[in-house]
């Protein structure tokens, strides 16, 4: 990976998390239940009682950690995408996102089943809108990746012309 692709990675990262995470409190305001995932996130890291109205410091934490993972979601694309696993187009972000949506499901059902103190919260609610939040992760970061830049030479590419060069 050059520079280039890190920091359009990254870049795509965290269009794909703004939104994804519009899309989780959008879900919020609609249904009246709290799919809030900063808030949420930034609590149960900082041992923040309060989910619902967290301190500034579990907020800043909450916002760090979903970024942060918004980015490394997207360098796991960049290397799917390496592997020739998918292709960077619209119908396989739609297939991404919601493979992404499932293993957020996994990880947070074990996190909040693990966790001391976890919030009181609908948890099929919060999943529907994890779910449906990856999804449009998905189509955003691949998207965004895909216009900035014209050819990613990826590694499966450059295998495909190696073969047509034999």
């Amino acid at each position: 990976m050059d520079f280039t692709h890190f920091i359009i990675t990254i870049l795509s990262g965290i269009a794909g998390t703004i939104a994804m995470t519009c899309v989780m409190y959008m879900y919020a305001a609609i249904t009246k239940k709290y799919t809030k995932v900063i808030h949420i996130l930034g609590s149960m890291l900082a041992g923040d009682e309060s989910f619902r109205n967290p301190g500034k410091s579990s907020l800043i934490i909450g916002f760090l950690g979903h970024f942060g993972v918004g980015v490394i979601f997207s360098f796991a694309y960049f290397l799917l995408w390496n592997w020739g696993t998918f292709r960077i187009n619209f119908e396989d972000s739609i297939l991404i996102g919601a493979a992404s949506g499932v293993v957020a499901i996994i990880i947070w059902k074990g996190y909040l089943t693990l966790h001391n103190s976890p919030p009181k919260i609908s948890q099929a609610n919060y999943f529907m809108a994890l779910f449906l939040a990856h999804i449009i992760f998905g189509i955003v970061s691949v998207n965004v990746f895909q216009l900035i830049t014209d050819n990613p030479e990826l590694w499966y590419e450059l295998q495909d012309q190696a073969k047509v060069l034999e």
